[in-house]
């Protein structure tokens, strides 16, 4: 088997545990989240920016230890060692992140919202707590190749999640359980992230064969390479938690001088960014396949032609999930509550943003296999500082789709950054002429749809024929121009 074809059943699976986890929140829990909280955009917009300040939590005091259990629990005979190094440092980590954001939850909370919000600071502080600690455990099924348990728990958290988010909003208010637990429509919020935690905890349970494994030993001198190795991409992390989930917070905050105003603008761009997730979770599918794949190819002869044709491949892919999501976003756009279906002009944007994103994770191996980690934070600040300033200057004049801009211009750079600095470094021979003719392509027929369908006024059912032969057509001509390197990456 080629080791493309291996990636990409790799990517296949993990994909099951990362992407159908959220597809189901798609199809499921924005559907149902956006009815629920239809005539109150403002607290969906709330929900949004908890889970950016529990993203920025994670990536923070998680300490970035699952991916310096890859680069050095990888080697012979390192991986026990390695992995409670790592293990026992991030359980030490996530309590003291426990303790410290439930003592200063109020104030946290008049951050992010108002101060009144206080009570789901503290649901986060768990609900990280218990993701953090899950981290490691999960970075050590991806070294081991054991693709299917990682997705089966993260799917199975989404399903408890699911399960008790209805029991709470559905089944409890016809239930009568006296004083032990009764039903309070003012609490919804608090019973979705209460759902969330649950989830969360039982998702440590479901990990714990691998944390037993854990000896609660730090070796030191193995555990001071980890930390020189791991210290920068938790800048890298935080970075790109500013990058990819501040727009929430920066809409709710320089949207306008109306509190109630930007709370609705939060909800409407937090529903709109659902689509444009789905490119990004692919992305991160690709990602959790590949990182601990590059760096088992690191020491081979053919690891840098390797790399360059898994960027082509992943182009073709995500060119594909990005015509897909825009042909199809008429129908798709019912998943949302009515209310919640004025932000996706954002959508065409977003996506592509997240497709550089995913050009950015190819470019950027490089500073994890030559240990250049510090380079790699460095270009994970530009990118968060481009973000902050375009957000920051563009969203109080025109709106919230300054957002989705930011990020295309944040994850271009990125992309751009990291190929250019990684040709002194470690040269990988893209073949940039293809990949940007890809994306090149696709963007061409997106507009294409946009003109015939403005030309022509067709019904639904004619626009999802034309779209679809479109579709069709694309893959075709990129499949004609790709045949030779595509037969031999399957072959």
């Amino acid at each position: 088997m080629s080791l493309i074809k291996k990636l990409a059943g790799q990517t296949i699976v993990y994909g099951m545990g990362s992407i159908l986890p959220r597809v189901l929140n798609l199809i499921v829990l924005v559907p149902y989240l956006t009815r629920v909280f239809n005539d109150d955009v403002g607290e969906y917009g709330i929900h949004g920016i908890m889970y950016a300040f529990a993203g920025f939590i994670i990536a923070l005091f998680s300490f970035r230890m699952e991916t310096a259990l890859f680069r050095f629990g990888s080697k012979e005979g390192a991986l026990e060692s390695t992995f409670s190094s790592a293990f026992t440092t991030v359980f030490s980590i996530s309590i003291v992140a426990l303790l410290l954001i439930l003592w200063q939850a109020e104030g946290v909370a008049s951050v992010l919202t108002k101060v009144e919000d206080a009570a789901y600071v503290r649901y986060f502080a768990f609900i990280c707590c218990f993701d953090i600690i899950s981290a490691v455990p999960f970075a050590r099924l991806r070294l081991e190749n054991k693709a299917f348990k990682f997705s089966s728990i993260k799917i199975l958290s989404v399903l408890i999640n699911i399960g008790v988010m209805l029991f709470f909003l559905e089944l409890l208010p016809n239930i009568d359980m006296g004083s032990m637990l009764q039903y309070d429509e003012g609490k919804q919020l608090n019973y979705v992230f209460l759902a969330n935690l649950v989830g969360s905890a039982a998702t440590v349970l479901m990990l714990s064969q691998e944390i037993f494994k854990n000896t609660w030993k730090i070796d030191m001198v193995l555990f001071k390479k980890m930390y020189q190795y791991a210290w920068p991409l938790v800048i890298v992390g935080v970075a790109g938690i500013i990058s990819q989930l501040s727009d929430r917070w920066l809409i709710n905050m320089f949207f306008s001088d109306s509190i109630k105003e930007n709370e609705v603008a939060t909800g409407l761009y937090t529903a709109a960014v659902k689509f444009a997730v789905i490119m990004q979770l692919f992305t991160q599918a690709f990602n959790y396949a590949a990182e601990p794949f590059f760096f088992k190819q690191a020491d081979s002869k053919d690891a840098r032609q390797t790399y360059a044709d898994v960027a082509r491949a992943f182009t073709l892919v995500a060119c594909f999930a990005f015509l897909f999501i825009l042909y199809y976003l008429d129908i798709l756009q019912h998943l949302l509550g009515e209310n919640f279906q004025g932000g996706l002009n954002v959508v065409p944007i977003l996506l592509l943003a997240y497709l550089f994103l995913g050009l950015y994770y190819n470019f950027s191996v490089w500073y994890k296999i030559k240990d250049k980690t510090k380079i790699g934070a460095v270009i994970a600040v530009i990118g968060a500082v481009i973000s902050v300033c375009v957000n920051i200057y563009l969203i109080p004049k025109i709106g919230m789709i300054a957002s989705a801009w930011a990020a295309f211009f944040t994850f271009g750079s990125m992309a751009i950054i990291g190929y250019a600095v990684g040709r002194k470094y470690y040269p990988i021979p893209y073949k940039l002429d293809r990949i940007f003719g890809m994306i090149g392509a696709a963007v061409l027929f997106y507009f294409a749809s946009e003109g015939l369908c403005t030309y022509l006024e067709p019904s639904m059912p004619i626009k999802m024929v034309l779209n679809t032969a479109l579709l069709l057509m694309y893959v075709g001509i990129v499949w004609l121009w790709e045949k030779n390197f595509y037969e031999r990456i399957l072959s």
